[in-house]
């Protein structure tokens, strides 16, 4: 049965990636506390509603090499948080699908009994590892949609510290792999070769799409990247930079119905497929 959003229905902006903090500033992404950091995710709130954005799809990935399930647990434990600070805070729950049994576990703690609306993935594994078939199998049962941190970096530290880092290549072969799992490629401006992503996403199977986030606000990248994908392929998203994320949306040439589309539209109709 498709689970709809009364919460979020009416929402003209929503954010489909976005993070919020540690309540230990020293702890980055590298690992969590489990604690929120509240005036941050208040501020982040304050800033977004400035926006116009009312909802935030957010996570807190962590950036090690093989986080263990209960360093998981407490960086999902902390979206839990923001979820009952704010009905505004839409969790992903955060997987190193390394650990298979226990992943499975935590999307049933996140997503089946938590309320959790997606899965976030991040440089662990590459998305189209075979070793993400029991996670993907899993998303797909249950219609939520996969956010795969990815990029095509282009220097050497990027390559050195990510070497597993996901492009569109990987992408679209994942998307292929796992046709019934609906799959979002993170960041098209996160940095690297935008340009040579998009080239590799014009082959794009129907499950994959790509939101618009990251700081990166070349001319015409919203533009290039709905005539690579298509408009109901794009989706509205920040990565904490927000200012940049709706400006590059509002500068693009396209109507105000098709800015909706992105915006919000898009991303509720892959929301309201969620499956109980």
């Amino acid at each position: 049965m498709a689970v709809t959003g009364p919460a979020w229905g009416g929402a003209r902006r929503i954010d489909a990636h976005f993070h919020v903090h540690d309540a230990d500033p020293a702890a980055g992404f590298s690992r969590s506390t489990g604690k929120l950091d509240r005036r941050r995710a208040e501020q982040s709130l304050q800033h977004a509603e400035k926006l116009g954005i009312g909802f935030l799809c957010t996570s807190f990935p962590l950036t090690s090499e093989s986080p263990t399930p209960e360093e998981v647990r407490s960086a999902n434990d902390l979206i839990f948080e923001a979820m009952k600070l704010s009905e505004r805070y839409l969790g992903f729950c955060f997987l190193n699908p390394g650990y298979a049994c226990e992943s499975l576990e935590e999307i049933k703690r996140c997503i089946v009994d938590g309320g959790m609306v997606g899965i976030k993935l991040y440089h662990q594994y590459r998305i189209c590892d075979p070793a993400l078939t029991p996670v993907m199998g899993r998303a797909a049962d249950l219609q939520v949609p996969v956010l795969m941190h990815a990029g095509r970096g282009m220097d050497t530290e990027t390559r050195t510290q990510q070497p597993r880092l996901s492009d569109s290549a990987h992408m679209v072969r994942a998307a292929a792999m796992f046709p019934d799992t609906i799959l979002i490629q993170a960041h098209i401006g996160g940095g690297g070769d935008w340009e040579w992503c998009l080239r590799h996403l014009e082959s794009r199977p129907p499950n994959l799409y790509i939101d618009s986030s990251g700081s990166v606000v070349d001319s015409g990248i919203v533009d290039k990247t709905v005539a690579a994908v298509g408009l109901d392929h794009v989706l509205f998203a920040t990565d904490m930079s927000m200012e940049e994320g709706v400006g590059k949306v509002l500068d693009a040439d396209l109507t105000d119905e098709q800015r909706d589309r992105i915006f919000a539209g898009n991303l509720k109709d892959i929301l309201a497929r969620r499956r109980t």
